[in-house]
């Protein structure tokens, strides 16, 4: 998960908070406090219809309160949005451009994406995403996490959640079709379905490929893939067991570049 100055990485038991300040990497890596059942009867229940969804959302939602900043970004973007859509309610009496202002009244959606993807390609986060990817990939593809490999590594990856964006975008764009407060909430339920059944297709993934390629992620320079690097490195020592078991880690790193 990338965020301005750095990136989270979650893996099964521990996770790691990685971030570059005064010529040196930080890492802390603590255990990871989302939830996974063991049990095989829970785990199937978890993964029928419907059932399956709360425990996606369940999820998203425990990886963002864990992270304070991921946390903040979330609760200002909804209120930024909020107020946009009240300022589009107001000016969509004035007669120039009433027409416009309504328009993005009623699909608020829109701006938001633009707002989104403008940050992702224009800032460092886009960069720390496509960093995490390659990190990741890296791992996948060499069993090693090296910055040669990572630099060599795609930073389009099949599992990034860009690819259940295009389903958030056709549930809002919807909702005008669908009376009612409670499409607020089913629209939720019908989007984690929708990627649940379709995620894998081809053309699902083709279309999650192109919004990474072209609007949620950016080539990484040294600098955010070096991050990545260490943070994946230090995560995979906590997995191999060569952290202190329910401790806590910081790691200082001197960055090369």
């Amino acid at each position: 998960m990338a965020r301005w100055g750095g990136l989270d990485l979650f893996g099964p038991t521990y996770m790691s908070a990685a971030y570059r300040k005064k010529g040196e990497i930080f890492v802390h890596v603590e255990p990871s406090n989302l939830w996974r059942p063991d049990n095989p009867m829970v785990l199937r229940i978890t993964r029928l219809p419907l059932i399956r969804s709360f425990f996606f959302w369940a999820r998203l939602l425990a990886q963002v309160v864990g992270s304070i900043w991921t946390l903040v970004f979330f609760a200002g973007s909804m209120a930024v949005l909020w107020l946009f859509v009240r300022l589009m309610d107001l000016g969509s009496g004035m007669s120039a451009l009433g027409g416009l202002f309504g328009f993005f009244a009623m699909f608020p959606i829109l701006p938001l994406m633009a707002v989104f993807f403008a940050s992702m390609k224009l800032t460092s986060i886009g960069r720390y995403h496509g960093a995490e990817h390659k990190a990741v990939a890296a791992y996948e593809k060499y069993g090693e996490v090296t910055l040669e490999n990572a630099r060599r590594s795609s930073r389009v990856h099949p599992r990034c959640g860009t690819n259940i964006l295009s389903y958030i975008i056709l549930a809002a764009l919807i909702d005008l079709l669908i009376p009612g407060w409670w499409y607020a909430i089913a629209q939720f339920i019908l989007i984690s379905e929708a990627w649940f059944i379709f995620g894998q297709t081809r053309a699902s993934i083709a279309i999650g490929n192109f919004l990474q390629r072209y609007f949620t992620t950016s080539e990484p320079n040294r600098s955010e893939l070096e991050v990545a690097v260490e943070s994946m490195k230090q995560l995979l020592k906590a997995e191999q067991g060569e952290h202190p078991a329910g401790g806590k880690a910081l790691v200082r790193v001197p960055a090369r570049y």
